[in-house]
């Protein structure tokens, strides 16, 4: 009987180690996965769903900016790392804020998608600009225009516009 006591004993020991380690090991895991930033349940919060409200958004600050007349406000809303020929997009940018001045944008997104971690919008684009100088005629166009956005982990930041003679 002593034996039989002994034996179930050590089982109970083992198990409640086994529990013991295991609960061990979920805290340094949780621990070392906060410290790196990897939070699994934080997943979903590093990519949202791009949303209608999102296009919104970006749409207006896109409105903003271009009516500011500042070509270094409105390209902050891209992501020049992400965006393929940001440089000439910059550039392109730049020279139809040298000839344009005050702008007036309204803009009806017509669809927006997700696709992973980016998100799409399509917008129908109206902007009146003004010719700074008297040899430019001024600008009306409405053009459909497209844009993809990325997570930046702060903000929905676009990394591509098209078409890009918009700004031609």
């Amino acid at each position: 009987m002593r034996i039989l006591l002994q034996s179930r004993f050590r089982m109970f020991v083992c198990i409640i180690a086994s529990l013991g380690l295991a609960i061990v090991l979920t805290g340094v895991a949780n621990i070392a996965g906060a410290q790196e930033g990897k939070n699994p349940a934080r997943n979903d919060a590093e990519h949202p769903t791009f949303t209608e409200a999102d296009a919104a958004r970006v749409m207006d600050s896109l409105r903003q900016a271009m009516e500011s007349e500042n070509s270094r406000r409105f390209l902050k809303l891209f992501d020049a790392k992400k965006m393929p020929g940001f440089a000439a997009f910059r550039d392109q940018v730049s020279v139809f804020y040298e000839r344009y001045g005050p702008m007036h944008m309204t803009y009806q997104v017509t669809q927006v998608t997700t696709d992973g971690e980016f998100g799409a919008a399509v917008a129908e684009i109206t902007l009146d600009a003004a010719a700074k100088q008297s040899t430019t005629a001024s600008v009306r166009r409405t053009v459909p225009v497209r844009l993809v956005l990325g997570w930046d982990g702060k903000a929905w930041r676009i990394v591509d516009w098209s078409p890009r003679v918009f700004f031609q």
